[in-house]
């Protein structure tokens, strides 16, 4: 690492210990560098000196070591420091791009864990700053699956490496001139180029072309961002060409099973960073659409990673939940995409149902309660298929599902349609209220509430109705609930949210529309 002057605007803590007079520089007299006339708290010249020396006597001169703290806590990414003990330095992302910076390459060659994100939200750049403050190893700008263009992606790659987070842009497929697009965004600062839809190592060398400088490729070399125009640090031209090439990232996405069946001779193409395997393209391949947990795609999935794996590259792979990570992280994957628009959605729709489900805490339990009193009045023959539902997915046959069985039930493709939309909804409620297990009646509950499985006839509604109204009563009081609940402050909130008419009780029409209505608190979208 090259050693460099701190610019005076950078605030620094200079401490200073004299080793022959064990003292500060408090005690003993100011400081002279070599060839300076002392020293002040924001620039200090000549660091690779290291040790200075104090003037305290004239007849013998003691040593000062000088160490260097940030005022501003800086992550430890953003510092590097030489085997000399030069002081630590901040990479300048004025100065210099991250192409300069070896450590994606050396991650992805080394097969460390690498998380990137997917974005495709090309007119906002405050989110790509972002993720490049929270950690993220790189940006994957997706100008395939958006209508992102050189001039949109520019912002972001702008954006990414202010936050020193490099950028690789996936292009569209199908270009004829794959050097030309690409070069388009390489001259807007990318560190290197994804090809989507790889099925042979002749696609993969039109991307080394496309990205690497002769000899190794073919692509076209000027003062652009990437070299700082060749101005500042950095060297020769030719210096920044050979290290362009060194660090520069080629990657591919396997989308097929074309693709796959390729693998072979794709992992022959030495300048190859990583391969993603994408899941989404392959299930439409393998004719299971949209479905990713399909066992067929897993299977897939689990057959390339292996291959690559032996040949020693980085595998990438999709991680759209926490728990799409670490199973892919077990399997060997090492480079793993979050995708922006999921982290967004997912974080409003777990808001918005959090606040839905504080709304209508009343009508909620006046619904699970009614539920409750149906389910325990079904037959064997009507309970028969989501018996059998709930024990095939009860694995350890302890009466309750876990997040974990959900999951896994969700992954086996097993289930299909309306049952396995709710099993989803279901494991999302258990994450969401952070309750471990979900109990039977409470399943057969849920279950029974989506009008599409047909469980919620008329005349269980009313034998539900009956049992919680007192016999001589029209319609359900105050202190029906109060003795159902055991709380007075529940029933008055079951009140406020069912008694539609604000007559102070709830008729059974109005006790009916609960039952049926979709605002419960749990599957709001």
């Amino acid at each position: 690492m090259r050693s460099r002057v701190i610019p005076s605007r950078i605030p620094t803590i200079v401490n200073t210990t004299c080793i022959n007079h064990n003292t500060t520089k408090t005690q003993c007299p100011p400081l002279f560098l070599s060839g300076n006339k002392g020293y002040t708290n924001n620039a200090i010249a000549n660091w690779s000196l290291g040790i200075k020396t104090c003037n305290k006597s004239s007849d013998s001169q003691g040593l000062f070591q000088i160490s260097w703290t940030p005022k501003r806590n800086l992550s430890s990414k953003a510092f590097t420091s030489n085997s000399a003990g030069t002081p630590p330095t901040r990479r300048d992302t004025n100065l210099q791009h991250s192409l300069h910076d070896r450590t994606l390459k050396q991650k992805l060659r080394r097969r460390l864990p690498t998380v990137g994100v997917v974005t495709g939200f090309h007119n906002d750049t405050d989110h790509v700053e972002a993720m490049g403050l929270l950690g993220y190893d790189f940006l994957w700008a997706d100008a395939e699956h958006s209508s992102a263009g050189p001039e949109s992606v520019s912002k972001l790659i702008l954006a990414a490496e202010r936050r020193g987070m490099p950028t690789l842009v996936r292009i569209g497929y199908g270009y004829q001139n794959i050097i030309g697009h690409s070069q388009k965004y390489l001259v807007a600062g990318a560190q290197g180029i994804i090809l989507p839809q790889c099925e042979s190592a002749q696609d993969v060398q039109k991307i080394v072309d496309a990205v690497k400088f002769p000899p190794v490729g073919k692509r076209g070399l000027a003062g652009e961002r990437w070299n700082a125009w060749c101005l500042g640090e950095g060297g020769t031209l030719a210096d920044r060409v050979n290290e362009s090439n060194q660090n520069s990232i080629v990657a591919v996405v396997i989308e097929s099973c074309n693709g796959i069946d390729a693998l072979d001779e794709i992992l022959k193409v030495k300048e190859l960073d990583f391969i993603f395997v994408a899941p989404t393209d392959l299930s439409a391949d393998l004719g299971v659409h949209g479905q990713i947990r399909h066992p067929s795609v897993i299977q897939k999935v689990e057959e390339a990673g292996e291959k690559i794996r032996q040949a020693g590259i980085s595998a990438g792979m999709l991680a759209l939940t926490p728990q799409d990570y670490s199973y892919w992280r077990d399997r060997g994957y090492n480079v793993m995409s979050t995708v922006a628009m999921n982290m967004f959605v997912d974080g409003a729709q777990a808001m918005m149902k959090s606040i839905v489900k504080y709304e209508l805490q009343g009508m909620k339990r006046l619904k699970q309660m009614a539920l409750k009193v149906i389910a325990s009045q079904l037959t064997k023959e009507e309970t028969g298929f989501l018996g059998e539902t709930f024990s095939s997915i009860d694995l350890n046959k302890d009466g309750v599902l876990s997040v974990e069985e959900l999951d896994i039930a969700i992954a086996s493709g097993t289930f299909s349609g309306t049952l396995q939309e709710k099993l989803i909804s279901l494991r999302d409620d258990l994450m969401i209220t952070g309750e471990k297990t979900l109990a039977w009646k409470d399943f057969l509950a849920d279950t029974m509430m989506d009008k599409k499985l047909d469980f919620l006839h008329e005349h269980k509604i009313r034998q539900a109705f009956n049992h919680l109204k007192k016999a001589n009563k029209s319609n359900i009081s105050i202190s029906d609930l109060n003795e159902v609940f055991g709380s007075e402050k529940i029933a008055k909130e079951l009140l406020m949210d069912a008694d539609s008419d604000g007559d102070g009780e709830i008729s059974y029409e109005e006790f009916r529309n609960v039952l049926v209505s979709d605002k419960d608190g749990i599957d709001a979208k």
